[in-house]
């Protein structure tokens, strides 16, 4: 009877911690047909095969939380990168990698995450093709990019009022010498997100050597308008007098076609100017189509084309892109 009444308590409890704590599994696996030309004249190269993640890259993660009582939870997430074109990992959990702790004070996450910048870069292309590897954005403003992640990070989330939120990361370099500092980052944005309407300010700063690199800020936007959704951002970068500054601005725009079809067209421009005189100029835009077979797989399709000229009007460099593929979320 002793015996029957312990087994019967080790069970309730056992019930009960599984019942504030969790543990899931989750991911996508994205693959698609491409074509890919890239590279000016006699330097042009087209690259035509299977290639891993056109609408999302592949990934598998675990997610993990528990209820700490008064509001207050614990939770991770590992996530790891994978090529499905050949099976090969990115390395280790090359995407994020934190603990956190939520409560009504917000979120503070310990790790490798998506810096603060990179929501507001995000929101200018909510709408400009799906997100994807087809949107022109990257390529077109990413002669001298931002890092959309940061290792040895700390990130704190506000919670939300009246429509306002915000978030910082501050990432430290580490190593620092008797002659050089570290290179650390930090991060913010600022959002602003009711009914229909979002819009974001973002700035990041990031050092190099020990002094800092680049400075970036980003203003986004986009409206639902329930027939279509629109997306639009202006960023800025100012760099060290090697690799200039530059600007450029982004548009996007999704259109539903009854419940299982996305239409979506983006367009992304950029100039850099070096000691006051204009280097490149970058255009692009990108097409792109999803048809949902399920509430876990869609079918894609989707073309970018985008070029940079020198400041002499010459053509530098071009990437012309097609595919078709399937992702399927589990």
């Amino acid at each position: 009877m002793k015996k029957s009444l312990i087994a019967l308590a080790v069970l309730a409890a056992t019930g009960s911690a599984m019942a504030q704590s969790s543990v899931t599994l989750n991911g996508r696996v994205d693959a698609y047909l491409s074509s890919k030309t890239t590279g000016v004249g006699a330097a042009e190269l087209t690259q035509t095969g299977l290639t891993n993640g056109g609408l999302t890259g592949s990934r598998w993660a675990l997610n993990g939380t528990e209820d700490l009582g008064g509001g207050l939870k614990a939770m991770f997430k590992l996530e790891n990168r994978f090529s499905i074109d050949d099976g090969t990992s990115v390395g280790g959990f090359s995407g994020d990698a934190y603990l956190a702790l939520a409560g009504g004070f917000g979120t503070v996450k310990l790790g490798r995450t998506y810096t603060a910048f990179d929501d507001a870069r995000a929101l200018s292309n909510s709408s400009s093709v799906f997100d994807s590897t087809f949107t022109p954005t990257a390529d077109v403003m990413g002669t001298a990019d931002y890092m959309s992640r940061a290792a040895n990070g700390i990130r704190y989330e506000t919670p939300v009022f009246s429509g306002f939120s915000g978030a910082v990361t501050y990432a430290f370099g580490e190593d620092k010498t008797p002659t050089t500092d570290a290179n650390d980052l930090i991060s913010l944005h600022v959002k602003y997100a009711t009914g229909p309407v979002a819009a974001a300010y973002g700035y990041q700063e990031e050092k190099a050597a020990g002094a800092t690199a680049n400075k970036f800020h980003q203003l986004s936007a986009s409206y639902d308008l329930g027939m279509a959704s629109l997306s639009a951002g202006y960023e800025r970068r100012n760099g060290t007098a090697v690799t200039g500054d530059d600007k450029g601005y982004n548009l996007g725009v999704n259109v539903p076609v009854g419940a299982a079809l996305n239409l979506s067209a983006g367009y992304a421009r950029e100039e850099t100017e070096v000691a006051g005189a204009t280097t490149v100029k970058a255009t692009g835009f990108g097409l792109g189509a999803t048809y949902n077979m399920s509430k876990r797989t869609i079918l894609y399709t989707g073309f970018k084309q985008t070029k940079a000229e020198n400041g002499a009007g010459a053509e530098t460099a071009k990437v012309r892109l097609f595919g078709l593929g399937v992702r399927h979320n589990f």
